[in-house]
C-alpha cells in the first residue's frame, strides 16, 4: 500500500504532539492509531468544522438555535427583502 508523503507527515506531527503533550505514553500502532491519531483527528476535525459554521453563519447561510445549552445549526431560511431594498440577484 502506497501512503502519501503528506499523510504520512502529518500523522507524524500528530504523534510528536501527542507525546510532547504525554512524554511517558507508550502503545501499539493499534492503540496509538485508535487513541493519539483518531482523538487528535476528531479535535482537529471538530475545530475545523465549527470555524466552517461559523464562517457560514456570517455569510448568512446557516442560522443557529440554542437549546439545552447546546448550539443547534440549519440552513438559514430565505429572508423577505426590506420594502426598500432592492435585489443584486
Amino acid at each position: 500500500m502506497d501512503i502519501s508523503y503528506h499523510y504520512q507527515t502529518d500523522v507524524a506531527r500528530l504523534i510528536k504532539n501527542y507525546l510532547k503533550q504525554h512524554p511517558d505514553s507508550e502503545d501499539t500502532v493499534l492503540g496509538i492509531t485508535d487513541w493519539w491519531v483518531k482523538q487528535q483527528k476528531i479535535i482537529d476535525s471538530m475545530t475545523a468544522v465549527d470555524s466552517a459554521l461559523r464562517g457560514l453563519e456570517l455569510q448568512g447561510e446557516v442560522s443557529t438555535t440554542i437549546r439545552n445549552n447546546k448550539t443547534y445549526f440549519r440552513l438559514a431560511k430565505e429572508r423577505e427583502p426590506d420594502s426598500g431594498s432592492v435585489s443584486l440577484l
